[in-house]
């Protein structure tokens, strides 16, 4: 009989050890040696490469400790985003909003829930991780072994596996539109500042979880700033075709 675990994915004895395993393998499959495989993005510089790493390991997949620290303002995030009303609450009416931020305000708001929606995307991930490793039959080899994480991935259902590959790739593409980005941006700031005149209808999480969002959004972008439109096109695909064949090679390699 499997077993399996209902409690918050954050509070399972392995899980600190489940990041640390996938925060090695999305190192080593972004590793200089692992590129070597794919000749047609060698163009694009390692310092570059290393700050997107770093943008994953910051927002996505965290250290333990930190990530303890964001996980409620991720559950206010994941509040905003599965319940939209939230933010019209704050906003008024569609017609006082787009003269406020402009025509294209209901893209911008979309276009803002849908980037904040891979980290929702992200966590159902690792709970399907965190499931897997509890029904192996020794969690010790997989979390102490290379290949570990490969062989817990090729058990992920391809359809869970495409809706994260696809988010993280809508994230980043959002990240490379300027211009929409300062509007999302300037749309949560905005939302941020009315939430402090209603204490008793958002609590000091909603604020975090909307200044989380803020944070990411301008990280995310501050990196994009620093590349040419082609680069930001080789790195779309990149992540893409890299996660991809990730995900196909170890169902290769693992899949019974």
């Amino acid at each position: 009989m499997q077993k399996s675990f209902k409690k918050k994915v954050t509070d399972h004895p392995l899980f600190s050890r489940l990041i640390e395993s996938y925060q090695q393998s999305l190192v080593r499959r972004y590793s200089k040696d692992a590129l070597e495989m794919y000749p047609k993005f060698q163009s694009i510089k390692r310092e570059k490469i290393d700050s997107l790493i770093q943008f994953f390991l910051d927002h996505l997949y965290p250290k333990y400790e930190e990530r303890l620290v964001l996980d409620r303002a991720f559950d206010s995030l994941a509040g905003f985003v599965n319940n939209p009303s939230k933010i019209w609450g704050i906003l008024g009416n569609l017609a006082m909003s787009i003269f406020r931020f402009g025509k294209h305000f209901p893209i911008a708001l979309k276009a803002g829930l849908s980037a904040l929606h891979s980290y929702i995307t992200a966590h159902q991930f690792e709970e399907s991780l965190v499931s897997e490793l509890s029904n192996s039959l020794n969690p010790d080899e997989i979390l102490n072994t290379p290949e570990g994480m490969e062989r817990l991935i090729a058990k992920i259902p391809k359809e869970k596996a495409d809706a994260f590959r696809k988010d993280i790739g809508s994230l980043f593409k959002i990240f490379s539109d300027e211009e929409l980005v300062k509007k999302i941006i300037l749309i949560m700031e905005d939302i941020l500042v009315r939430m402090a005149g209603k204490t008793s209808v958002y609590t000091e999480d909603d604020k975090r979880g909307i200044g989380l969002g803020i944070q990411i959004l301008k990280e995310g972008r501050d990196i994009f700033d620093h590349l040419s439109k082609e680069e930001i096109n080789l790195i779309l695909q990149a992540i893409d075709e890299i996660e991809r064949d990730f995900y196909l090679k170890a169902c290769e390699r693992y899949s019974k």
